[in-house]
């Protein structure tokens, strides 16, 4: 399995994010790829190397005509776009379905927290800050990174949200800010000893989408290491953040996860079809509805949504105010998971991205991934049977 460790004694920034992720090995030109398919005008990206308190990183700066978007100047222009605004642009992007539904619930998350603190909807949110393109682009070039690295379980430790106040588009607001604390509920964090904003809302809504554990003991061999550099240069702890990617080895392991159910007899097709999607969206592992015989011999459907502890709230609260249910039920489970990674294989139809796991007995299976068949059947006009008896069986052979 592929595993990433963030150390955040610094905080957590969506440019310190993806200035990490570079710093481990993401493809920079990927990355820049994905932001002109945004259809940003004149916006691009660059990463330099950075030092902070005499430790080397990586800046990730986000351009907008040649200056930096998060500059005072730019901040003053800053548009205030809603959620609709925001999700139009993730979508226009070319973008791997999964990376798209991870930038979706980032984002989706934000709103929530930002339409209960200022006591309105989720559509009626404007987002300041994390509106800005500066802030959209690090979303996206957060999830598109840790999908180019293939990490499959993140894990982040010692987050420090710092102390003091913050200037914000609201005015002066508590460190950490309230969207940045209400996206931290759950996970733990080491408040005060810096002074300023350590985390941001993206970093925090980043970390609560993303990650899969926080504080969590990790045994994996370390096999790239990169450093984030953040914008200030302060002496007292190096603003950096330390992303580790590595492998598990283990040819089995066991992991615990939330089993959350409901029974629904009132939700009609198009609304169970729509949580389905939006579940799997906001990262669930899996998410499926069975159906069943209720009470007074109505016919009916159980809900079923397995997720990670630190997504378990989220995807509860969703159920709970769009499933019909009037009741979620929460159970703890242990799963037994193959070794598991992704990697580049050479086919006759190029270079292909293939899941691959370890069995017990040591045996290697492999099957290309759904997106790129998805993408060679575009490219080719052969059908998904054909080119799958091709790349799992005669991948050497010439496409003719």
């Amino acid at each position: 399995m592929r595993i990433g460790v963030l150390d955040g004694w610094s905080g957590v920034a969506g440019d310190m994010w993806v200035g990490a992720a570079i710093g481990a090995g993401a493809d920079l030109a990927a990355l820049q790829a994905a932001v002109r398919s945004l259809g940003l005008p004149g916006v691009t990206i660059a990463a330099e190397p950075a030092v902070r308190a005499h430790l080397a990183g990586t800046r990730f700066r986000v351009l907008d005509g040649g200056h930096d978007a998060d500059a005072p100047a730019a901040t003053a222009h800053h548009e205030h776009r809603g959620l609709a605004e925001v999700t139009a642009i993730v979508e226009r992007a070319e973008l791997p379905a999964a990376v798209r539904g991870d930038c979706l619930a980032v984002y989706r998350a934000i709103a929530e927290v930002e339409a209960a603190a200022h006591a309105t909807t989720v559509e009626r949110v404007h987002f300041h800050e994390v509106g800005a393109v500066d802030a959209i682009v690090d979303v996206v070039c957060a999830c598109l990174a840790k999908h180019l690295l293939g990490i499959e379980r993140l894990v982040a430790n010692g987050i420090a949200v710092g102390s003091g106040t913050v200037g914000a588009a609201h005015g002066v607001l508590p460190v950490p800010a309230p969207a940045t604390a209400a996206l931290l509920r759950g996970i733990p964090v080491r408040v005060g000893g810096l002074a300023g904003e350590r985390t941001t809302p993206t970093g925090a809504a980043l970390l609560r989408v993303l990650a899969d554990a926080f504080d969590e003991p990790v045994s994996f061999t370390p096999e790239a290491i990169g450093y984030g550099a953040g914008t200030r240069d302060d002496p007292q702890v190096p603003n950096l953040l330390r992303l580790t990617v590595g492998t598990s080895r283990d040819a089995t392991s066991a992991t615990a996860i939330v089993e959350l159910s409901c029974h629904l007899d009132t939700a009609g097709g198009e609304l169970v079809g729509w949580l389905l999607d939006e579940l799997h969206s906001r990262g669930a592992i899996d998410a499926f509805a069975s159906a069943i015989q209720m009470k007074k011999g109505r016919p009916g459907l159980l809900l079923t949504v397995h997720a990670d502890e630190a997504r378990a709230s989220l995807l509860e609260e969703l159920l709970l105010e769009e499933s019909t249910s009037l009741g979620v039920r929460r159970t703890r489970l242990e799963r037994t998971v193959l070794e598991r990674w992704q990697e580049q294989r050479e086919t006759a139809y190029g270079s292909v991205r293939y899941k691959c796991a370890r069995l017990p007995s040591g045996a290697i299976l492999a099957r290309p991934e759904d997106d790129e068949v998805r993408r060679l059947c575009r490219e080719t006009g052969r059908g998904r049977a054909e080119l799958l008896r091709r790349l799992l069986g005669t991948a050497d052979r010439s496409a003719d």
